[in-house]
């Protein structure tokens, strides 16, 4: 993993759909994929790598009036609804994570597997789509791209 700065404000939000997860099946079955369909797969992967660098470099652009700031979410939201579709075609998604974006998409917001982005969107709009995800018993958290993250500390010692 490479640490980046971010240069642009962006708000996230995360919702846990509490359904659990078994990483090692999903690696399995992505493989097993990636058996049957190896040239396909690779361009899936290369493409979800390109997203990637492109996000990165957005996120980390010199960004300095509410236009271009405006313009990289409109980029950011549809890198990321690229991204899930990607993610979709190689079998790592859940009907939970499907209600998610469907639900986010209605209130024209960007999602991905962990969560929804929307940079400063007005606290109404969200609220309403934390609502509506919160009936369908999931749980929500507000973040904010930046700062040095999760931290752990033991005695004194970080």
């Amino acid at each position: 993993m490479t640490g980046i700065d971010s240069n642009m404000p962006l708000r996230m939000l995360i919702t846990n759909t509490k359904v659990g997860r078994d990483t090692k099946a999903l690696i399995a079955n992505v493989s097993a994929r990636k058996s049957r369909h190896p040239d396909a797969l690779c361009c899936v992967l290369n493409a979800i790598e390109s997203i990637s660098k492109e996000w990165s470099t957005i996120i980390q652009s010199h960004t300095v009036d509410d236009l271009s700031v405006t313009a990289n979410e409109e980029r950011l939201r549809e890198l990321m609804e690229m991204n899930q579709g990607l993610l979709l075609s190689i079998g790592v998604t859940h009907a939970s994570i499907e209600t998610v974006l469907q639900t986010a998409m209605k209130h024209k917001l960007a999602s991905k597997l962990t969560g929804a982005g929307g940079g400063e969107l007005p606290g109404a709009i969200v609220d309403k789509l934390v609502k509506e995800l919160e009936s369908y018993g999931f749980q929500c958290f507000t973040a904010r791209i930046g700062g040095k993250g999760v931290q752990i500390s033991f005695d004194g010692c970080s």
